[in-house]
């Protein structure tokens, strides 16, 4: 099995974040098992892509660190009890709640947009059928 290993530019620049929000990320717990190569500069691994693009979602959809904690952590207990996964569905409907406000808002600007540009043709095409009509008439 052929083992890949990543640098911190590589993969900052594939998932869009600075070093020092990966360094904090392990700082804090949220990456494990960030291995080090004789330099001392860190190596990812698979595994370690797999964790960080599920924060990056999870941040995205407007997870807290301390949100992304508590995954990590109901993820990683081997204790786990029917209470932590009702906990994590909360959180999992909270973000899925605000989601779908996010979508609601942007159908609204959306339709805004569609509304505007409506506007912007109807100008324009009275102002060409102005010009138009005004054009054969010689004052």
């Amino acid at each position: 099995m052929v083992v890949i290993i990543y640098s911190i530019k590589t993969v900052a620049e594939k998932y869009d974040v600075t070093y020092d929000t990966l360094r904090y990320y392990e700082k804090i717990g949220l990456l494990q098992d960030i291995k080090r190569n004789d330099r001392g500069q860190r190596e990812y691994s698979d595994a370690n892509l797999e964790s960080l693009n599920k924060i990056i979602h999870l941040r995205s959809l407007g997870a807290s660190i301390a949100d992304c904690q508590q995954i990590n952590t109901l993820l990683g207990n081997i204790d786990v009890t029917a209470d932590d996964y009702d906990q994590g569905l909360e959180l999992l409907a909270r973000l899925e709640d605000n989601l779908n406000k996010q979508i609601a808002t942007i159908e609204q600007q959306k339709q805004f947009l569609s509304a505007k540009k409506d506007r912007f043709k109807q100008a324009r095409d009275n102002l060409k059928q102005i010009k138009t009509n005004s054009g054969g008439i010689k004052l």
